[in-house]
Order: C-alpha cells, then sequence, then structure tokens
C-alpha cells in the first residue's frame, strides 16, 4: 500500500476518531465548563482563527513548488524555495504579534454589549494563549508542507493521530483540578509545541532537506506570490463562511447562541472533513501529473472517480442527518441545542456540491489558477457577511446559516461549475450525471427512512443506536447493488477482503 492511500486511510481513522471523542468530549466538556464559558471558548476561538489565516497561502505555494522541483530533481530550486518562504513566515510572525496586541487591547470594546467584565478578562487571557498556540503554529507550517510534499503519510496523519487521542485525555484529566476555558486551550498549547517539534526533527533528520538560498527568481517569487495570495484569499473568506457567523451571534445574542451555532459547526465541520480526506493527500500527485503534461481528459477521469467515492460517503451522512439528527442532537448536546439541526442542514447540503468537487481546487492550485477561485470566493463572502448581518438580527443563527448556505451554492455551486466546464475543460456533464443518478436512489431511501423513523421514534438511546446501524447497513447494500459501477464494486470486494 503506497503512501497516499496510507494517508487517505489514516484521514479516515482520525476523521471517526474525531468524531466519536468531539461527541464524547463536547458533553464532557459542558458538564465540567457550563455553556458559558463552553459559549467563550468557541467565540475566542473563532475570533483567533482569523489569524490562523495569515500564512498568506505560504503552505499550499510550498506544497506546490516544492513538489514540482522535486518531480523535477531539481534540488537547487527545492532549497531555494525554502529558504524563500522561511523569509516570509519571518515577517507573518512578526505581523501577527503586532496585529494580535492590537485586538487584545480592544476586546474590551468589542463584547462590551453582550458580555460581563469577569468573562471579558477570561476572554483577554484565553485569547493571549490561543494567539500564542497560532503564531507558533503558522510560523513552522513549512515543515508541514515539506511533508506533505514528500507525501509521508504515515507520519504526517499519524501524529495527528496520536494529538487526537491524547488531547481530550489529557484536558479531562486537568478539567477536574482547573476547570475552565482557559485550562482546555493551555492542554492544547503544550501539545501542539510537541507536535512541531516532531515535525521539524522529522524534516532535518529523517527526510534530509537543506534550507539555503540560492538567488532571487523574480519570475517564480511572482508566480509562488500569485498562488500563495489566491489561496490566502480563499482561506480568508473560508473564515467568514465558518467563523464569523459565531463572532456576528457573540455581538448581538451572546455566549449561548454561539454555543448552539457551535454545536452545528462541529457537526459540518467533520462532514467537509471526510471529503477532504480524500482530495487533501491528492495535491502532490496532481502537481506531479501538471508537471509532466498529463492531458486533461485523464484528470477529468480522476475528477469523476473520486467525486463519486466522496458522494457515497457525504450522501450517506446527509440523508443519515436528515432522518436521525434530531434525536442525535437532543441525546448528544442536551435541551436548547434545538436550532443546531436546522443551522447543519443549511450548510451541508448546499456545501456538498463544493465538497465533492474539491479535486478540483487541487487542479487549479496545481495549474496555478486559483486566483479565479478566490475572486469568486471573495464576492460570495462579501455577500454572505452582508446577508448574515440582518439575518443574523432577526432570525438568529438560523438566518446566518440560511447566508451562508446560499452564497456557497451560488459560488462554489454554479459559478465554479461553469468555470470547470468552460475554462477548465472538465467534463462536468458527465459528472453531473453521475451524481444525478446516485441522488435519486439517495432520496428515495431518505424519504422512506424519514417516514419510518417517524413512526418508530424512540427516545431510548439503545433502540437509536440500532437504527443507525440497520440505515447504514441498508444505504450501503443499496449503493454496492445498484449504484456503484464494477470498478467500485471490485475495490470494495478487495477492502473487505483484506479485513477477512
Amino acid at each position: 500500500m503506497n503512501e497516499r492511500k496510507i494517508g487517505i486511510l489514516i484521514s479516515y481513522v482520525n476523521i471517526v476518531l474525531h468524531a466519536v471523542i468531539g461527541f464524547l468530549y463536547v458533553p464532557i466538556l459542558l458538564y465540567y465548563i457550563g455553556k458559558s464559558e463552553y459559549g467563550l471558548y468557541q467565540l475566542i476561538g473563532s475570533f483567533i482563527a482569523y489569524f490562523s489565516i495569515m500564512d498568506f497561502g505560504l503552505t499550499a505555494a510550498v506544497v506546490r513548488f516544492y513538489t514540482k522541483y522535486k518531480a523535477l530533481n531539481d534540488k537547487v530550486n527545492m532549497e531555494n524555495i525554502l529558504a524563500i518562504s522561511l523569509r516570509c513566515y519571518s515577517v507573518i510572525t512578526v505581523l501577527l504579534f503586532v496585529i494580535g496586541y492590537v485586538c487584545y487591547i480592544n476586546l474590551d470594546k468589542f463584547f462590551a454589549h453582550s458580555m460581563t467584565a469577569g468573562e471579558i478578562s477570561s476572554a483577554e487571557n484565553l485569547f493571549l494563549l490561543l494567539l500564542l498556540n497560532i503564531v507558533l503554529t503558522i510560523s513552522t507550517m513549512i515543515f508541514r508542507a515539506v511533508i506533505n510534499a514528500y507525501e509521508k503519510f504515515l507520519f504526517l496523519k499519524g501524529l495527528e493521530t496520536v494529538q487526537l487521542v491524547l488531547q481530550p485525555i489529557l484536558i479531562i484529566l486537568v478539567l477536574q483540578e482547573y476547570p475552565s476555558a482557559f485550562t482546555v486551550a493551555l492542554v492544547q498549547t503544550v501539545l501542539n509545541i510537541g507536535l512541531i517539534v516532531s515535525r521539524i526533527y522529522y524534516c532535518f533528520f529523517k527526510l534530509k532537506i537543506t534550507i539555503k538560498f540560492h538567488h532571487w527568481d523574480k519570475k517564480l517569487f511572482k508566480e509562488f506570490k500569485k498562488l500563495a495570495l489566491s489561496v490566502f484569499a480563499v482561506t480568508l473568506i473560508d473564515q467568514v463562511f465558518f467563523k464569523t457567523n459565531q463572532v456576528i451571534l457573540g455581538i448581538i445574542s451572546g455566549t449561548s447562541a454561539v454555543a448552539v451555532y457551535s454545536i452545528a459547526s462541529l457537526i459540518y465541520m467533520n462532514y467537509m472533513a471526510l471529503s477532504l480526506a480524500i482530495s487533501g493527500v491528492y495535491l502532490p500527485h496532481i502537481t506531479e501529473m501538471i508537471a509532466k503534461r498529463e492531458p486533461i481528459q485523464k484528470i477529468s477521469e480522476l475528477f469523476i472517480q473520486i467525486g463519486r467515492w466522496q458522494y457515497f460517503l457525504l450522501a450517506a451522512v446527509a440523508s443519515g442527518f436528515i432522518v436521525f439528527g434530531r434525536q442525535f442532537i437532543e441525546i448528544w448536546a442536551g435541551y436548547g441545542f434545538e436550532d443546531a439541526y436546522w443551522i447543519t442542514l443549511l450548510i451541508i447540503i448546499p456545501f456538498t456540491v463544493d465538497l465533492i468537487q474539491n479535486i478540483g481546487l487541487a487542479v487549479l492550485q496545481a495549474q496555478n489558477k486559483y486566483d479565479f477561485r478566490a475572486r469568486v470566493y471573495f464576492c460570495m463572502g462579501i455577500f454572505n457577511l452582508c446577508l448574515a448581518i440582518p439575518l443574523g438580527l432577526k432570525y438568529g443563527g438560523i438566518g446566518c446559516a440560511f447566508a451562508t448556505g446560499l452564497s456557497m451554492f451560488i459560488g462554489n455551486g454554479l459559478i465554479m461549475n461553469w468555470y470547470y466546464l468552460k475554462i477548465m475543460g472538465l467534463n462536468i456533464a458527465l459528472f453531473w450525471k453521475n451524481i444525478v443518478k446516485i441522488s435519486i436512489g439517495v432520496v428515495i431511501f431518505t424519504i422512506i427512512a424519514y417516514g419510518v423513523n417517524t413512526i418508530t421514534f424512540n427516545q431510548n438511546n439503545l433502540v437509536f443506536v440500532i437504527k443507525l446501524v440497520v440505515y447504514a447497513l441498508i444505504y450501503i447494500t443499496m449503493m454496492y447493488k445498484f449504484l456503484m459501477n464494477a470498478d467500485e464494486k471490485e475495490k470494495v470486494r478487495k477492502i473487505v477482503c483484506r479485513f477477512r
């Protein structure tokens, strides 16, 4: 099994672990620190998340160009691109501290109308710690990018698995003595430092990388800057889509509304991760295909092939959430979080279009055409922001979610599909022919399952789990028997045979 397949496998293991641990961990966290403190943690986390975008797209650019030169066996430019990148990261680190300090001294003004004096004081301490965490992460992202470019996914993803399992265990142990949001952030920061040190060691002592400035390549830097800034723009607007709603709710409604939205956020972020597990390991591979001038037809086949697998999985989760989501949220988070069901659906349904096509985003990065995506995303982000504020004031979290879902459908769905078809030459008509065929079966199955669940609705947790298992088994059987093609069925049989 090659590193790419290992990377996908470990990514899915991490997603399952993240989902299971998260769904067990959040109620425990709510028990120890309470709804208000949890909302504060999520609010400051959403606020500080804006700083995570300040690698300005350098990480994606390093992966793209380092992989390109590695494929061409150009060691001089491999060393040179790292040296140039490291200088850029140094500038960014200083900038982070400056902007962070300005935000810190103005926190009391941002939340003066929605927080008490005690909450503002806690928010300031939490902000400083999370700022340190994000600065350490961004300033060392070059090492993660190099490991990614070498496709050493066993180490890269395996290390993240260790952190994923260890982090909640340590947090819960410490919370028993010091129950606060600050404690949660402190444990996360300490573990993150360990992760960073491990990556640096691996790059220098295992991969034997060399960071050396040879010359200033104006043409290279121009291409590098174009991709980096395009990825930065998209990442910036990602914060509008996924974090700004919580900040808006924190300002106009307080920490309780943020806590409800955060429950939905945790669900749809796990949903997104299901798709990224596959596409996330394909950027180096696609970059090599582009560098070697593979025909667009071959890339289009990969686009459709990966898109089908992603849709089989995402459709199962979306359908299952439609059927069982309300009961699941009640069991998991408790009473008072009912709106999280509708918030989640308003986002994941239109978001699915983008997620099953994100191999296309890897192609855009590999071809250095990501600037179009950036422009579209910027326009949709502004549209989302303009719509989310008035809708949030009138309808709360559901209004914010509607604004985000509509923006995603227009930008990621309609406009990007036009670009894939007309400019990039991908076979979008065949892609959607495949997806529509699968969707007909999924819709029929969802309607029947929803009706059966309504008739047999039961608050017993054991009955709920049994229904989930039965639902999953019937879904898998239906997909395999009626909707998978011969090649997909063969791959499923091989996977099953390995576990016998």
